[in-house]
């Protein structure tokens, strides 16, 4: 069992350790941003909707991925996923896409030879999935897959 009475992460006093008065704000958040990339993948801040620009200075190495993070918009309804990419004549012609019940893969996008991967809310059909280019913007419409597999589960007295 967790220790309740414990009080983390205060001492038994009720103060705040020193290691953690201590800290540099931006360091921790820095170092969440790091393990957030390196898990959910480059274009993290897309999959969850209170991420965005919280912080003010991105780092120098980030700026890059954070502008091309600004090409693409996701949002759902019902029935179906939306991805809407900006997207040149010039682009549109070398690019092509792909999709996994959970993840759309835009490839030679923004340029040749790289890869934008965009991590779905919620599964997609393999089929039925369509795309529409108008006034430099790709949109790509994927079909829901309902989850129908619904386990109920007994609850025990111990």
């Amino acid at each position: 069992m967790f220790p309740w009475k414990k009080n983390f992460p205060f001492n038994q006093s009720g103060q705040m350790p020193d290691a953690f008065k201590n800290m540099n704000p931006k360091n921790v958040e820095d170092y969440i941003q790091n393990v957030m990339g390196n898990v959910f993948g480059e274009g993290f801040p897309q999959q969850f909707p209170f991420q965005g620009n919280m912080q003010g200075n991105i780092p120098q190495n980030n700026k890059q991925q954070q502008t091309n993070q600004i090409n693409t918009e996701l949002f759902e309804t019902n029935d179906h996923i939306f991805v809407k990419v900006q997207a040149s004549d010039e682009q549109l012609k070398n690019l092509r896409i792909q999709h996994s019940s959970n993840q759309l893969f835009i490839l030679d996008y923004p340029s040749k030879g790289e890869q934008k991967k965009i991590v779905l809310p919620t599964l997609v059909k393999r089929k039925g999935t369509k795309a529409s280019y108008r006034n430099g913007i790709l949109e790509i419409k994927l079909q829901k897959n309902e989850d129908l597999q619904i386990s109920e589960i007994e609850i025990t007295n111990d």
